[in-house]
């Protein structure tokens, strides 16, 4: 819900099917586990800015959860958001916080 509109991410909304919680799915508001829930439901990522909420709702076999550093510009999440799923594997699509900051990108596997 904090995130840019993905039309500000020209990069991530070309290669990825994006969904905006509040402007496309109208949905603002929500509570976090009721986001993530969608999110499994529907098998979608998701990318947030508030990672301790989100952390801990994230289980082995539901979708990972991108963590974005708040001190990222536009283009930086842009450009660091797909080069991060451009690398990630099979198994890191569930199950995984993925941190993406100016120092890089952490992926963290979540024993839950």
């Amino acid at each position: 819900e904090g995130l840019y509109p993905k039309e500000s991410l020209p990069q991530l909304n070309n290669l990825h099917v994006l969904k905006h919680v509040n402007h496309d799915l109208k949905k603002g508001g929500t509570k976090d586990p009721a986001i993530y829930k969608l999110a499994a439901q529907i098998n979608y990522i998701v990318i947030v800015f508030n990672t301790k909420d989100f952390k801990l709702l994230i289980k082995h076999n539901k979708p990972s959860v991108i963590s974005l550093s708040t001190n990222l510009t536009n283009e930086q999440i842009d450009t660091k958001t797909c080069k991060a799923l451009k690398t990630l594997k099979p198994s890191q699509i569930k199950g995984h916080l993925i941190s993406i900051s100016n120092e890089g990108v952490t992926i963290k596997k979540i024993l839950v």
